[in-house]
């Protein structure tokens, strides 16, 4: 009770002591024009919390275990998809490097077999070429031979039916029919001689049938004995000689007796 009588005075007292105050300020605003001030602008406060200005941390969100295992699944599908494909083209690139590289091959093997056959076809047919002009060749050189041959041959011929006819000539122009002797007989008598154109024998290789008709003929043979002709075709013509002279046949008949 003591103590509300203590302060009542005082607040009575500043009361009317402000009441005074605003009765004295008022009577002199109107009084003298008072100047116009600018409203003073009033900022409107509001107590704001430490808690409010505390920014709230985000509530973790919620993990969802399968959904993650579901998206590291799939993420691992799409990655093994993708090395499969890319595993898939790789080896895809490698088979067709490796068949054009095998037709490659195969091509060039067919052009080099090609190739061998056309220059066997070239050799084989220059080889015929060849053939038919050594056939054409020997057969022009066979033919020449032959006509040399046979060019020879008649000379040869000529040249032994000469010197047999000289021998002949030379034998008979020494022999003496016999009395017994008759036209129409035959003796036949091999002659041989060397080089130097001597008769080293002489044979009656076919009897007359008259023995005096032999002996006389072999007798004329070595009567002459050296025949020059003959050692003139041995001393030219060695191989016609030795060939075709050295051993000589020659037929004696008689003729021209009177009976």
């Amino acid at each position: 009770m003591n103590n509300a009588s203590s302060y009542f005075l005082p607040v009575v007292i500043s009361l009317l002591f402000h009441g005074l105050l605003i009765a004295v300020l008022s009577f002199g605003w109107e009084a003298r024009e008072p100047e116009r001030k600018p409203m003073p602008q009033f900022v409107q406060a509001k107590l704001i919390s430490a808690e409010a200005l505390t920014p709230k941390k985000a509530a973790p969100p919620k993990v969802d275990l399968r959904e993650q295992r579901r998206q590291r699944e799939l993420e691992r599908q799409r990655k093994a998809e993708a090395e499969k494909k890319r595993r898939a083209a790789l080896e895809r690139k490698k088979k067709e490097e490796a068949e054009r590289k095998k037709k490659a091959e195969e091509a060039q093997r067919e052009k080099e077999r090609k190739e061998r056959e056309r220059k066997e076809r070239e050799r084989k047919e220059k080889e015929r070429r060849e053939q038919l002009e050594r056939e054409r060749q020997s057969a022009f050189e066979e033919a020449l031979e032959e006509e040399e041959e046979l060019l020879e041959a008649r000379e040869d011929t000529q040249a032994v039916m000469s010197v047999a006819q000289a021998i002949q000539q030379r034998i008979e122009s020494v022999l003496s029919w016999p009395p017994s002797a008759r036209n129409g007989m035959v003796t036949e008598v091999k002659i041989n001689f060397v080089p130097t154109g001597r008769v080293v024998a002489a044979n009656i290789v076919k009897s007359s049938g008259n023995a005096a008709l032999d002996r006389a003929v072999l007798t004329a043979v070595r009567k002459v004995e050296v025949f020059p002709e003959v050692a003139e075709v041995a001393r030219e013509e060695p191989a016609l000689f030795e060939r075709q002279i050295r051993t000589t046949q020659l037929i004696f008949r008689v003729e021209g007796l009177r009976q």
